[in-house]
């Protein structure tokens, strides 16, 4: 998920990982503002200097130099054996977009084994007068997206001031982007996921509170998500203001989304136009039994092309009039996911992605693509994971060139 060209260099990583963590937690010491909070509720009001540590009960954490804040280290350790019965421009993800379509060449079946979503996590937690202040990092191997060699890259970097700001949440740093819908994400091998997820991490400022009983609200200000223009190139002006609201029901929940994009580029000349983006988005996760549920996310926007997984451009620059246009785009993923029992699981999906294309983009731009997969994956004990997936993925150009693939993905895990 997410192709963000980041880091790779591994002593970076590391370094810098433990720098974050100092530099966080020392705000969450000293910077959060005393204050009535929902947080509260759980951690009695006292002053700073009589504040409790963090929960010695927290699974697998540790004191931290003896003060009040805990950490954890998690992660895991995973091999992917890839078998790809036609060429596809992404060994380790099954990212269709990168389908070679009619004439478009290509090496043929192939296979490839992958360490690159190998994960690593460091985790604190800091009790305040105002609630609890939590910093994360996470980091896995996959630097470039379009190689078998693992290269370091990080995922997410954030501070957290949870119950503490009007009596909210309030995220600093860079994560998972607020108009991504995680919890209705399928529980699939393939790292990628579906062409039309909507799946991006980016800096952001974002504010969080249950607003009535079982409804969530959430407002972000992030970096605007990368992406490319036809013609010309993108640059940032303001950043996407994002909004997302979600209903907590007995059989699951259901959440709408909307963003709001000023997209500024500049052509070849060094002239500049703009234009507004924008995008709405509804997702769910309901449950059909105690063994079954239904995971799904519809979208429709225009100059959102970066924030999908299939990252179609956000628009394209028309060098007869001198104007930018958005390019309109509709995506949806529909899922099935179903317990055989307390160790063996299943998830049927399928996906597309259609761009309304623009006469003006030449005939091998991208027009859609569809994604499709069922698997098998079986936990036999806690931290130990085995599954095998099939995947079959379509992409069709504006012209109408075709390409396809189908791949068998055989996954192990061992998390720690």
């Amino acid at each position: 998920m997410n192709r963000q060209r980041l880091s790779r260099n591994q002593k970076w990583l590391v370094h810098g990982s433990r720098l974050c963590v100092l530099a966080l937690t020392g705000l969450g010491l000293f910077l959060v503002t005393p204050g009535v909070s929902v947080a509260q509720q759980k951690i009695p009001a006292t002053t700073t200097s009589d504040a409790p540590a963090a929960k010695s009960d927290w699974a697998g954490s540790h004191s931290l130099l003896d003060s009040r804040t805990r950490f954890r280290v998690g992660g895991f350790l995973e091999l992917d054996l890839v078998y790809d019965s036609d060429a596809i421009g992404a060994p380790c993800q099954f990212i269709t977009a990168t389908i070679p379509t009619s004439g478009g060449g290509g090496t043929g079946s192939q296979g490839n084994a992958c360490i690159n979503t190998s994960r690593l996590t460091v985790e604190t937690r800091t009790p305040t007068t105002t609630g609890q202040f939590k910093t994360f990092i996470s980091g896995d191997l996959f630097g470039d997206a379009l190689s078998t060699s693992p290269s370091p890259r990080l995922r997410q970097a954030y501070g957290e001031f949870q119950g503490s700001v009007l009596g909210g949440d309030l995220l600093l740093g860079q994560a998972w982007g607020t108009y991504v819908d995680l919890e209705a994400w399928p529980d699939i091998l393939d790292f990628e996921g579906p062409g039309s997820a909507i799946a991006v991490r980016q800096d952001m400022i974002r504010w969080s509170r249950g607003i009535t009983d079982g409804v969530d609200l959430q407002l972000a200000l992030e970096q605007p998500g990368e992406g490319s223009v036809q013609g010309a190139t993108m640059l940032n002006n303001f950043p996407d203001l994002i909004g997302t609201m979600k209903w907590s029901l007995a059989a699951g929940y259901l959440r709408v989304g909307g963003i709001l994009r000023d997209i500024r580029i500049r052509d070849n000349t060094g002239r500049v136009d703009d234009s507004v983006g924008w995008g709405v988005s509804g997702s769910g996760n309901l449950k059909f039994n105690e063994s079954s549920n239904f995971v799904f996310e519809v979208s429709y926007g225009e100059g959102v092309g970066a924030y999908y997984n299939d990252g179609p451009p956000n628009g394209v620059f028309d060098p007869v009039t001198l104007s930018y246009k958005n390019l309109p785009l509709l995506g949806y993923y529909l899922g099935l996911e179903h317990n055989w029992s307390k160790t063996l699981n299943s998830t049927l999906l399928y996906s597309a992605i259609k761009v309304d294309n623009l006469g003006l983009e030449p005939d091998n731009a991208f027009s859609k693509s569809d994604y499709s997969s069922v698997n098998l994956i079986w936990r036999p004990v806690h931290r130990l994971m085995f599954g095998i997936e099939y995947l079959h993925g379509k992409r069709q150009d504006k012209n109408g060139a075709k390409g396809s693939d189908n791949r068998i993905l055989l996954s192990s895990r061992v998390s720690f």
